[in-house]
């Protein structure tokens, strides 16, 4: 390995497989280092016999658990690519994600079959095969290859996301310099299948930690706590709603041992910046950024008391290694919002979603679809995504910018933006609110102060909770049809209009 290239991901992991310690700890039980070491040695020598060829995908269908990592583990140490496919995910999604990702082999570490005709040979790969780590015969390799993941949409079909073993080591390595406390127990709140799941599996394999896996599903915020206090969770990474609703649920107490906490795949609230210093000020709050197809993170922003007073918390500057490219305003508009470029280590390979990587000035690069500003100082800051503009009075308007002032009026803690499928759509607003009662009245003459009045919603709805995909973020195609239910049986649909007060 040259001195500018990164490492393979098993060149960090591997040399903590032989030390003593905890490694990986579930409800159910708890591999050392030198468990996970067995147990994953022999999942891949159990691939290697059957002709596992090298980089060839390798379904691992499952829930995080310890059993599961050794799984993955496994799976990169035969030189193959591992496709996770979360076992608690609707049955129809399991099976397309894995007809997509052409596997001829599927490891089910907890006994969760999936029968496919045609589809991948299913065998265990667990506790039953660990004897196999003692055969000589399939001597262990590396490939190219570490994973490919499916990208999470609101429409169309999954798509799947190839990431290189270097990548993935390039993104483990950069955590390791960046963050300035080592892991000592990393709280694993993720879907497997997603890929922030991967930050905290590698990140703390690398460092020699213990990845703490709490019972329940992902998002159960209960059993997050109690894992925290079990096992003095020292980090997390979550999604910012789940965050908030973790603080306001009163689990702050719990989550004591924290010095480490990082919110990412939504945009972060200041609200939530002022929230964790009062209720957690010993730990430091991260705001993360990057897409699937940059392994993770591209970009990270160390959250100060500053952030809670801010119209919007920035997303930060980028990783080591990292460049960010942004593309001018369509219209010319100087100091607009232009799509982001990413280029660097990281990069997803060849394959899905290849319209989205582009050369600009001869460097690869990813169009991420994001709209971003610099700030003075250099940080980057969210204007949300091409995808999601309106246009409203003849102004581009962002549902992000809509759904931050939505958060900044009195009483509102989640705000979603769905639009109507109408010939002129207008934006409804969907609030979570602290339970007070919803006073539109009110709510329309503090958005007066922070939107131009094209962009104000035509109606504001209290919810329970927002609709949300798998991984925790907002469901904006269920928000659009609420929308359109909303407008169509709101008998004051053709009369009412935003007015000022």
């Amino acid at each position: 390995m040259g001195a500018s290239e990164p490492p393979h991901i098993l060149d960090l992991v591997e040399p903590r497989l032989h030390a003593p310690g905890p490694a990986v700890a579930d409800s159910e039980g708890s591999f050392g280092y030198r468990e996970l070491d067995a147990a994953s040695r022999a999942v891949a020598r159990l691939l290697l016999a059957r002709g596992a060829r090298r980089d060839e995908p390798v379904v691992v269908h499952g829930t995080a658990s310890r059993r599961t990592v050794a799984a993955l583990l496994g799976v990169v140490r035969a030189g193959c690519r591992f496709v996770p496919v979360d076992a608690g995910f609707p049955e129809e999604r399991r099976r397309l994600m894995v007809r997509r990702s052409g596997a001829r082999f599927l490891l089910a570490p907890d006994g969760h079959a999936l029968a496919l005709p045609g589809g991948p040979e299913p065998f265990p790969g667990g506790p039953a095969d660990v004897g196999a780590a003692r055969d000589d015969r399939f001597p262990l390799r590396r490939g190219g290859h570490a994973y490919t993941c499916f990208t999470s949409g609101s429409t169309g079909l999954p798509e799947p996301v190839t990431i290189s073993a270097t990548a993935l080591g390039w993104s483990t390595a950069a955590r390791l310099t960046h963050y300035p406390e080592p892991v000592g127990a990393f709280l694993l709140c993720s879907s497997i299948s997603f890929d922030s799941s991967m930050a905290g599996i590698w990140w703390t394999l690398a460092t020699g930690g213990l990845l703490v896996i709490p019972d329940g599903r992902p998002g159960d915020l209960l059993a997050l706590a109690r894992a925290a206090e079990l096992h003095d969770a020292t980090h997390l990474l979550l999604v910012p709603s789940l965050y908030g609703a973790a603080l306001r649920g009163g689990l702050a107490p719990r989550l004591r041992t924290l010095t480490t906490v990082i919110v990412a795949g939504e945009t972060c609230p200041p609200a939530l910046v002022a929230r964790h210093f009062a209720e957690l000020p010993r730990a430091a709050l991260y705001n993360e950024y990057g897409p699937t197809e940059c392994t993770v993170w591209a970009t990270v922003h160390p959250c100060t008391p500053a952030d809670a007073a801010a119209r919007t918390v920035p997303i930060g500057r980028p990783v080591t290694g990292v460049t960010a490219r942004i593309a001018p305003d369509e219209d010319g508009e100087e100091g607009a919002p232009g799509e982001l470029y990413l280029a660097g280590p990281g990069l997803a390979v060849a394959g899905g979603r290849a319209d989205r990587f582009v050369i600009r000035d001869g460097v690869r690069c990813f169009r991420t679809g994001d709209l971003v500003t610099v700030r003075d100082d250099g940080a980057l800051l969210f204007h949300g995504r091409t995808d999601h503009q309106l246009k409203l009075g003849g102004m581009r308007v962002e549902r992000a910018e809509i759904e931050q002032a939505l958060t900044s009026c009195d009483g509102i803690i989640e705000a979603g933006v769905g639009v109507t499928g109408t010939a002129r759509p207008r934006p409804i607003g969907f609030v979570v609110t602290d339970g007070g009662a919803l006073d539109e009245r009110r709510i329309r003459t503090q958005l007066l102060s922070r939107l131009p009045t094209t962009a104000l919603p035509a109606r504001v709805v209290a919810v329970p909770a927002l609709p949300r995909l798998p991984n925790g973020k907002v469901d904006y195609r269920a928000l659009d049809h609420r929308a359109s239910d909303h407008r169509s049986t709101d008998p004051r649909a053709t009369t009412r209009r935003p007015r000022c007060p």
